[in-house]
């Protein structure tokens, strides 16, 4: 592993710990700066994949993983060791991740592709009868 690996390792690490610091603060302010929050991280990673920029990509991805641990925070209940609750809630914590970390990316890739503006490729010109007629074999 190179130092620019990791440091870009570390970053990610930063930026999902800065999504999950941003949610749990958004969740104490309210639902509205919660999902305006969710909004911005949603639209960012929208933009990366519509400008196809990986890096950016993947930081809104890191992103939009510690915001689906902060939600898994949110929704935690206290439940006793060993019980069949206990289950329940890592079940739902794990579909959450689930979510937030491979479903809506993935969603939202599909929808960027669609948007997305593609340029006009240069197409040559279907040759005409007449130029047909006229080129030999070795043309």
């Amino acid at each position: 592993m190179t130092l620019k690996t990791f440091g870009w390792l570390l970053v990610l690490l930063v930026a999902g710990l800065a999504g999950f610091l941003g949610t749990a603060m958004a969740m104490i302010a309210g639902v509205a700066w919660a999902l305006g929050l969710l909004a911005v991280v949603w639209g960012l990673f929208l933009l990366a994949e519509a400008l196809r920029r990986v890096p950016l990509r993947d930081l809104a991805w890191a992103l939009g993983v510690g915001y689906g641990v902060g939600v898994i925070r949110w929704l935690d209940a206290p439940v006793e060791a060993g019980s069949g609750a206990q289950w329940l809630m890592m079940g739902a914590d794990l579909l959450v991740l689930l979510f937030f970390g491979w479903m809506a990316p993935a969603v939202l890739g599909l929808i960027a592709r669609r948007w997305a503006l593609r340029p006009e490729v240069p197409v040559e010109k279907l040759a005409s009868p007449e130029q047909l007629r006229r080129w030999g074999p070795k043309d």
